[in-house]
């Protein structure tokens, strides 16, 4: 009942919004914004703060968000925005037949709509959210109002940031794209149509050096305003608490076909599918071992390519929900070019990373350390059987790996201090 309540909720939300834009009505639309604003329930429920910082929603930016609230009583009121707004808001702006049935909530643009939208339907765009952002602005009267962005190439946003410039409002970017291969970052310096988007973010945060060197690549004046912060997250997987245990327990981390290969047409044939394919044909032939429990974890982009799999009825499958946890409670992890297999490292476990495509994919793949790579299916069997009923103390040093994770991850110490900064900018 409660879901049917929201969705209904939703459609008369966006359906408002989107009627504010026919009828010219920004002011409307700035109070749909402000009561459309949400906030996590694990939020502080007041604070001394004086500022109020939008965040544009995105589910997989919550964790770090959240980290940082509850350990600092420092930084700005938080409140999300749906980004679907923005889309949204666009989708009308960027046409000229005045659509009126269609998903609301969902309008479905494309960022090719981006750059084919024409300059008269684009002043009006920005100008709505000019007025739109005045007219918030006014709402929160008593506070400095600003906003954050994950990631600069969202298309749909551009408008609300020259909105927020016209009325001296900032815009920050919390880039959380800090995750690639050393192809994928050649692809953002010399491929991405978004870049000039780096010029409205008052402030940018990073999580590691080589993304604040990449984005000062693009642009040389985005040093100034860029700080190196760390990704909060790492204080999730850092155990300084030892434990004995027997090594039992793998867990799987599944991992896009595509991760670290860039959208390059020559790039076209070049996928992860042989080392998926093989991890599992290992994992099936192990789960036969009464001394081995393993696990699945899947992400929301690598669930369909899983169920299209032959998986032994032994091993455990889980479709949803955060790897922390599993990471947490596993002794041998089985992963590649994520961000969960930088934090199994930093959890301090055994971490076994699958390659068996050829030498030129070396290129698309993470910064790991050599030992944790394996190109043999034989050679993975062995390291695992030889750790299986071996007691262990927990967690692994792990110092080989230290350089990846800080050039991933950056560095663990004074990341709340570094994120009250960025946020009180």
């Amino acid at each position: 009942m409660k879901k049917k309540i929201f969705e209904y909720y939703l459609f008369l939300l966006h359906f408002l919004i989107y009627f504010s834009c026919i009828t010219n009505s920004p002011k409307i639309c700035s109070y749909l914004i402000k009561y459309s604003l949400f906030r996590k329930k694990s939020f502080k429920q007041k604070t001394k703060n004086k500022r109020v910082s939008i965040i544009l929603y995105r589910s997989i930016g919550d964790r770090d968000i959240e980290i940082v609230e509850n350990l600092s009583n420092k930084i700005p009121e938080l409140f999300f925005m749906s980004r679907s707004i923005t889309k949204l808001i666009f989708y009308y702006f960027h046409r000229d037949d005045n659509k009126f049935f269609f998903n609301y909530a969902n309008p479905g643009t494309k960022p090719h709509e981006y750059f084919a939208q024409k300059k008269g339907n684009k002043k009006k765009h920005e100008k709505f959210w000019t007025e739109v952002i005045y007219n918030l602005k006014k709402q929160f009267s008593n506070k400095t109002l600003n906003f954050i962005t994950f990631n600069f190439s969202y298309y749909a946003e551009n408008a609300l940031y020259v909105g927020c410039k016209n009325n001296n409002v900032f815009v920050k970017l919390w880039f959380k794209e800090c995750f690639r291969s050393e192809s994928e970052i050649n692809h953002l310096i010399n491929s991405n149509k978004f870049t000039h988007f780096l010029k409205l973010f008052h402030r940018i945060s990073v999580y590691n050096k080589t993304m604040k060197q990449t984005l000062m690549a693009i642009d040389s004046d985005v040093g100034k305003k860029t700080s190196v912060n760390g990704c909060p997250r790492i204080l999730d997987f850092i155990n300084n608490k030892r434990y004995n245990k027997k090594i039992k327990d793998i867990l799987f981390l599944t991992f896009s076909k595509k991760r670290g290969i860039p959208k390059y047409k020559e790039n076209k044939n070049y996928n992860w599918d042989l080392s998926f394919q093989k991890v599992i044909d290992i994992l099936n032939e192990l789960s036969e071992n009464q001394k081995i429990n393993i696990k699945i974890k899947t992400k929301k982009n690598t669930a369909q390519q899983l169920k299209k799999k032959k998986i032994n009825k032994n091993i455990e499958v889980f479709y949803s929900g955060t790897s922390s946890k599993l990471i947490n409670q596993a002794d041998i992890i089985i992963a590649q070019n994520s961000a969960a297999s930088i934090e199994a490292l930093i959890n301090g476990k055994h971490v076994i990373i699958p390659f068996f495509e050829k030498k030129t994919y070396k290129k698309f793949l993470f910064k790991f350390n050599n030992k944790i790579i394996f190109t043999s299916e034989k050679k993975i069997k062995e390291n695992i059987l030889n750790l299986i009923d071996r007691k262990v103390s927990f967690p692994l040093k792990n110092k080989d790996h230290e350089n990846t994770i800080k050039y991933y991850y950056g560095d663990s110490k004074n990341i709340i201090k570094n994120y009250e900064n960025f946020l009180n900018s």
